[in-house]
């Protein structure tokens, strides 16, 4: 049975008319002929714009329903807002455009994870013997530091309380720092074990892109193995991963970069180090039928074995979106 998901603004491209044309050519033409002509230029201005320059930061501040939060403003015009609920980045725009998605009836006050973003599955990842995904995306993290400068930063950490003994009885620290500079979103997911005996876990960072679900083409996998697990199949990848129905595959043993067309002429490159090992790609189809067309899931995941820790060490992992 599929892997139930945590719930989860799509590119909009502006179009002139052709109206020195207008004369000579149908409506049809016309409107064909602009949307032609404003790619062109769309694509000139965007190779000979000049750099964008902001001034960095970093603010705190009460976010929907009166949540803590904290905003990253970058040096070249960057902009990530975090949640301390539940750790996650809700949204990473650059050069106008927020490249996550969160899902519209998302909720802001504690009742479930935010859906939608750059959350985490931690300490599982799916079903299993505690809660789908894990408890991490479910509970307050502390900010532990920020640091200014072109390229500002925030730590999040997370260690256990009475909430989290009931359900997983492990000693650990895990901390995600988000880094915001250069054109890139850079999250770095620690895990400690502070405990006396080894412990295993596994994870993933559950990214929403804002997609228009039927440009979407995932590159990089070719020759990596993968399950659908909705069908229960193995398969070895053949080409780019596109989206023409529910959507549930995981891909083994990825290589550390790959890229994802969202539509309107974008895409996103997504880079991974450390733990990461695996990918999954998600989308619910008509299963979510007011947004399924709006977003997809791409996944860096340490899902196809389990991750042991031993006593004393650290497991670390990073993603970079770009």
């Amino acid at each position: 049975s599929p892997i139930a998901h945590g719930l989860p603004f799509l590119p909009r491209t502006h179009r002139t008319m052709a109206s020195t044309m207008s004369t000579f050519l149908a409506p049809s033409a016309i409107r064909v002929a602009g949307a032609a002509q404003s790619r062109r230029r769309g694509a000139v201005a965007r190779r000979h714009a000049a750099p964008i320059r902001a001034t960095a930061s970093v603010e705190e501040f009460a976010g929907e329903g009166g949540l803590p939060a904290v905003r990253l403003t970058s040096a070249d015009g960057c902009v990530a807002t975090a949640y301390l609920f539940g750790g996650v980045v809700t949204s990473f725009v650059k050069e106008g455009r927020d490249v996550l998605f969160v899902r519209p009836d998302a909720v802001f006050n504690k009742s479930k994870p935010i859906s939608g973003g750059l959350p985490h599955c931690w300490p599982q990842f799916g079903p299993g013997d505690i809660q789908v995904h894990g408890f991490a995306r479910n509970v307050d993290w502390a900010l532990t530091s920020t640091t200014e400068g072109d390229s500002p930063s925030l730590e999040m950490t997370l260690v256990p309380s009475d909430y989290t003994k009931a359900i997983w009885d492990k000693d650990f620290k895990v901390t995600q720092t988000i880094t915001l500079g250069g054109g890139e979103l850079k999250a770095t997911m620690k895990v400690t074990n502070a405990g006396t005996e080894a412990f295993s876990f596994t994870s993933s960072f559950h990214t929403y892109f804002a997609a228009d679900i039927a440009a979407v083409a995932v590159g990089g996998l070719v020759g990596c193995k993968s399950l659908d697990r909705l069908a229960d199949k193995e398969s070895t990848v053949a080409g780019d991963v596109t989206i023409g129905g529910p959507v549930d595959s995981v891909y083994y043993d990825v290589p550390g970069k790959l890229s994802l067309a969202v539509g309107g002429g974008n895409s996103v490159s997504i880079s991974s180090a450390g733990g990461w090992k695996d990918a999954v790609v998600w989308s619910p189809w008509t299963d979510m039928e007011a947004c399924y067309k709006e977003f997809v899931c791409v996944e860096n995941a340490a899902c196809a074995e389990p991750v042991t820790v031993e006593a004393g060490g650290v497991w670390e992992a990073t993603t970079i979106l770009a």
